[in-house]
């Protein structure tokens, strides 16, 4: 639900603080947003590609940026190393990445096979088809409107990580800090 046009976005806000409800925040409808995508996305990639919602994060990941490393597709991917890491394996037996040593050390590389590449062609012409259907009624305008909007909340957005993260590193919460019981 959008704020009505006569209050502010920080009245609004304020608002949905004292409602107890947080589905009105710009943050949240685009988390719920994003899940839309996701879920529609998994189902269509899996319906058209036979892949997971892992496989098709990685494949995501790894066309976009290779070669990366285990730890960069994790970071890339927000999965568990070693949820990532068996999925990767799986994915090198089907012939869809090329999983390697980096020469001169212990990291892995990872790169999308022949057999990979055309998977993920098909994953791109299949993400521009979904693309034009959410987006595509939408004016060149709006849609630049959005897009510098979007840069701006995703800006703060990585802003914010940094923050939690270098507070998380400063400061240990209390359950990893106090004992059990």
């Amino acid at each position: 639900m959008r704020p009505p046009k006569d209050i502010s976005l920080a009245q609004h806000n304020a608002l949905a603080a004292r409602s107890g409800t947080m589905r009105e925040l710009l943050t949240i409808r685009i988390v719920g947003l994003l899940e839309l995508l996701r879920r529609s996305g998994t189902i269509a990639n899996q319906r058209e590609l036979g892949l997971s919602r892992i496989e098709w994060r990685i494949m995501a990941q790894v066309g976009g940026y290779a070669p990366l490393s285990l730890n960069d597709l994790a970071e890339l991917c927000g999965l568990d190393r070693g949820q990532l890491s068996r999925a990767v394996k799986a994915m090198a037996q089907q012939g869809l990445l090329i999983s390697r040593r980096r020469p001169g050390g212990p990291a892995i590389m990872i790169t999308l096979s022949d057999e990979g590449q055309v998977v993920h062609d098909r994953m791109v012409a299949l993400a521009i088809d979904r693309n034009r259907f959410v987006v595509g009624d939408l004016s060149d305008e709006t849609l630049e409107q959005f897009g510098t909007v979007l840069d701006e909340v995703t800006r703060k957005a990585q802003l914010l990580l940094e923050r939690v993260r270098a507070t998380s590193e400063r400061q240990p919460s209390e359950r990893q800090t106090s004992g059990p019981g």
